[in-house]
């Protein structure tokens, strides 16, 4: 089975979003979003900010002109005599009071409401210190006092009125805010004996709130519009997306066949369909050539295979490999006993057996021989361990068909034997036919060798018989007994064969 692979799409926002499972669609929702509401949050600062500014300044000069008409409208005689400490609330002191107060409530209106009025005077102990000379406030908690000096952050003006009417137009004056401005008033001569102050109410702030809402409500239906552009953009892109997962699914899933591009796709999403498309083609190509080779070559060869990415060269070459050939005995005279239904069940469980431990031990199905088969270990991939990879697999062979002749008898079949023949040694692999037809095979004096070694079993009455070239290259894995001399066509010396019994403990390898 094929794994779906991982797919990171953009993955710089990995890094925004951490580790959280959130969709595609989500992403652009609330990147498109998120981008639109700072967007607009900055603007709708900025705006509000200078719609602030501009009211402050209005504001103050709204109360620059209160305070400079004040000043104009009083007599600077009355407010010198406002100022006389000796006579406590003297005639003068009640009426600028009274004046004041008129002043006061005339402006009193809802584009401006005047929270206080009062005069600043110098203190006489100290002229860098200013005190208040008459206030109009009426409530008794905030009422100043005449000798109370003039505060701003707990801390006493020491500019004297002189450094107040010096800087009367700054929006800033001694920290009193924009809703505080402050005029001079002159004698006859010009000289200047005190101050006019006006402190406004914060009523430009119910304005601000006014630009608040105004500007508020652009931006709540700016975010909602962002919102359903975001939903449309996020489904129309998440919809392609939706489709080339489901397209690796079913490569996950092994389902090559039905991958094809989808129809209207364009672009980047167009594409990925073609990738996807091609790496499925690729995928069924190296499925089909897996269960080709499934078949006849072990399951550890064929992994090396494919990872590899290519497979081994098949034209013909001379390695050492090591031969198995095995065979029913007496299955002619045998199958001339059953049907042909029960001759072809009994081989197919038969071989069946026989093939799992051939690829167990990484073996490769040369051919079938009718009731028997060739088997080749070494190649097409090397195999160091190839002649105890063989043994192995003789022993094996014999363990399960002892089983199978067991599950037999209780249905009342017949037990079979099987002669085994192993040989290692140098011989031709690869690619042999013409080119209209070829197999992949072995063809040498070893392997002849170990087709004589099998038929040998017949003689000597043994199951497995194994060249003294196997023989020798594993001899202190395994239990052995000599099996004497053995006649080869072709040879003019006999060679040598041996009867393996067991292992010797675990083979390691």
């Amino acid at each position: 089975m094929v794994q779906s692979p991982r797919i990171a799409y953009f993955r710089p926002w990995s890094s925004v979003f951490g580790g959280l499972n959130v969709t595609y669609r989500t992403k652009v929702m609330t990147v498109l979003v998120g981008f639109v509401v700072m967007i607009n949050g900055l603007l709708g600062l900025a705006e509000y900010r200078r719609c602030k500014g501009l009211l402050e300044k209005e504001f103050h000069r709204k109360a620059r002109s209160i305070a400079s008409t004040a000043a104009a409208l009083l007599d600077p005689e009355l407010v010198r005599a406002s100022s006389d400490r000796l006579g406590g609330e003297t005639p003068a002191y009640r009426e600028l009071r009274r004046q004041l107060q008129r002043i006061r409530d005339f402006n009193r209106r809802k584009d401006v409401w005047i929270a206080d009025i009062f005069t600043l005077i110098r203190a006489p102990q100290d002229s860098h210190y200013v005190e208040y000379g008459v206030d109009a406030e009426e409530s008794f908690p905030y009422i100043h006092r005449l000798g109370d000096l003039y505060v701003q952050r707990g801390q006493p003006v020491a500019i004297g009125i002189e450094g107040i009417n010096r800087l009367a137009d700054n929006l800033q004056s001694f920290q009193a805010g924009f809703n505080a401005a402050f005029a001079p008033v002159r004698d006859s001569r010009g000289d200047l004996i005190a101050v006019i102050g006006v402190r406004l109410s914060p009523a430009p702030y119910s304005v601000l709130n006014e630009v608040a809402r105004a500007t508020l409500g652009p931006f709540a239906g700016t975010v909602m519009l962002a919102v359903i552009v975001a939903s449309i953009l996020g489904r129309s892109v998440a919809r392609p997306l939706e489709t080339l997962r489901r397209q690796i699914d079913q490569v996950g899933a092994g389902n090559f066949n039905s991958i094809e591009v989808p129809a209207g796709m364009t672009g980047e999403f167009k594409q990925m369909a073609v990738a996807i498309a091609a790496m499925a083609k690729g995928l069924r190509e190296r499925d089909t050539i897996k269960r080709a080779f499934s078949g006849y070559i072990s399951r550890q060869v064929l992994e090396t295979i494919m990872q590899k990415g290519e497979l081994p060269e098949l034209k013909g070459e001379r390695r050492r490999i090591t031969v198995l050939f095995a065979d029913i005995r007496g299955f002619t005279t045998l199958a001339e006993t059953m049907t042909p239904e029960d001759v072809v069940e009994m081989l197919s469980e038969f071989f069946d057996r026989m093939v799992e431990v051939l690829m167990r031990h990484q073996g490769t199905i040369d051919k079938f021989l009718g009731d028997g088969l060739m088997v080749i270990f070494g190649a097409p991939m090397d195999d160091p361990y190839q002649e105890q990879h063989a043994v192995l697999a003789a022993l094996e062979m014999q363990k399960q068909l002892s089983n199978l002749c067991a599950q037999w008898q209780t249905s009342g079949r017949q037990p079979i034997k099987m002669g085994i023949g192993i040989n290692s040694g140098a011989a031709v692999v690869g690619n042999i036919g013409s080119h209209d037809r070829m197999e992949y095979t072995a063809i040498g004096d070893t392997v002849n060798l170990a087709a004589r070694l099998e038929s040998a079993t017949k003689e000597l009455d043994l199951d497995i018989v194994v060249s003294e070239h196997t023989y020798s290259a594993v001899r202190p894995l395994f239990k052995w007994k000599p099996a004497g001399t053995i006649a080869v066509r072709g040879r003019s010396e006999p060679v040598r064969a041996y009867s393996v019994e067991g292992a010797n403990g675990k083979i390691p390898g």
